[in-house]
């Protein structure tokens, strides 16, 4: 965790010398804004309909801390430029959006989601950063299923019969179960010593909790890739597992791999079909290959520039398409590919400025894990792909306020400012939290 109580020189934002207890104030104050931000992004509040005042009082927490340290921030953030480009052009594009009201608040929102999220990944350690959204997310898995029986919180099921829990859509739940199940293989590989020992016994039933709650949201993305994901991260760490069950997972992934499709074939049996009516969904996607269609449309008439951020949904003139988007299954204003999004909203210049972010997150995550090969590091790893893949099918990468283009910000940040080979752990007082021993 980066110590901002005092710069190398000097107090930061204060005069006089940090005592004990101012600095357990600020250690105080930042866990709590993390949680806030993690709460507020994981969605979780807009179920009660007060998730705008969790985000002004995050804003308020945020403003109020960077006043304090601002030199030393404003120095962050030129060494993670790359980052801010996205978010930059969602703001600049109210010059030529269709809607600039709409696009002036969402810009705004989104430039606020990228700094409080590289101010987040510059607090706190890739481990902490981990560990505390692991705990978050997982906790709102288990509340979803106590809600599955309680019934707390109503309506517990969405319209297609899959588990709301405690968000606002099915997908959400899903997705954000998956994360957390990474994250607890993440936790339950590291070595006894790296973490808390309650955190480790915990860490194999909130997988269980947390893909029990996924399977029952229905969200077939997540289903489908979340084997694929833990047999990643499996592959990857395969040393760090007993000799019986590394070679029985590379075995059984070979016979998956190689097998599989030949028995199918042979029993005239189409995987994909056979998903699609066992869950109810169909060929196009639930309807996602015609969205994309009429999003192409659209990003076509103003390839280069789009019609601004998030003005599309506000402009009158596409409502025949607006409404084909509704027609074709998404309640939601998006496409359900991230790119395509972008392409309507700040064109070919923003989903460079949004390709740079992702590349330079990849690059930074891969980076570490090449470097130390930590069982740390390939979580960073895995946990920074995964959201690529999803993003090309749901709502995500593009939005303001939104959990997984916080959480690539965040970590990218964070391994950037903690992590080998960016830097030296120990020359950074920094034992405590990166004190992982290679293989």
């Amino acid at each position: 965790m980066v110590d901002l109580t005092q710069g190398p020189d000097r107090p930061m934002g204060w005069g006089g010398r940090i005592g004990d207890g101012q600095r357990a104030f600020w250690l105080a104050y930042d866990v709590g804004l993390l949680s806030l931000t993690v709460i507020a992004m994981a969605d979780m509040p807009q179920r009660w309909g007060v998730g705008g005042l969790v985000w002004l009082l995050v804003y308020l927490l945020f403003i109020l801390r960077v006043t304090m340290i601002w030199p030393d921030y404003f120095r962050l953030l030129s060494r993670n430029w790359t980052l801010l480009l996205f978010a930059t052009v969602c703001l600049i594009s109210v010059v030529w959006s269709g809607s600039r009201a709409t696009t002036m608040a969402a810009g705004t929102q989104m430039m606020m989601s990228t700094l409080i999220a590289v101010y987040v990944g510059w607090r706190f350690s890739p481990k902490q950063l981990i560990i505390g959204i692991f705990l978050i997310v997982s906790a709102g898995s288990a509340l979803s299923l106590v809600n599955m029986v309680v019934g707390f919180v109503q309506p517990v099921y969405s319209a297609v019969g899959g588990l709301l829990g405690i968000y606002t859509n099915k997908n959400t739940l899903g997705h954000y179960s998956q994360m957390a199940a990474l994250m607890s293989l993440t936790v339950l590989l590291m070595r006894p010593g790296e973490v808390p020992r309650l955190l480790r016994l915990y860490a194999p039933f909130a997988f269980a909790i947390c893909a029990f709650a996924m399977v029952m949201s229905k969200s077939m993305t997540a289903v489908l890739l979340l084997p694929c994901y833990t047999g990643l991260f499996l592959l990857i760490n395969r040393r760090r597992l007993p000799v019986s069950l590394r070679y029985g997972t590379i075995g059984l992934l070979i016979v998956l791999i190689g097998a599989g499709p030949f028995v199918l074939a042979l029993m005239g049996i189409d995987p994909l079909t056979e998903i699609f009516r066992a869950t109810g969904k169909d060929p196009t996607l639930t309807g996602r290959t015609d969205l994309w269609g009429i999003g192409l449309g659209v990003a076509a008439q103003s390839p280069l520039t789009g019609f601004g951020f998030g003005a599309f949904w506000a402009m009158d003139r596409f409502a025949p398409e607006q409404f084909a988007v509704v027609q074709a299954g998404s309640p939601a204003p998006s496409f359900h590919n991230f790119m395509i999004d972008i392409l309507v909203g700040t064109g070919a210049i923003g989903l460079a400025c949004n390709l740079t972010l992702l590349g330079t997150v990849l690059w930074r995550t891969l980076r570490f894990y090449l470097a130390t090969g930590w069982a740390l590091a390939s979580g960073c790893l895995v946990l920074t792909l995964l959201p690529l893949n999803v993003g090309l099918v749901e709502t995500y990468l593009f939005r303001q306020h939104e959990f997984m283009l916080m959480w690539l910000i965040m970590i990218g940040v964070s391994v950037k400012c903690h992590a080998p080979p960016f830097v030296n752990p120990s020359s950074r007082n920094l034992a405590g939290d990166l004190s992982q021993v290679n293989d």
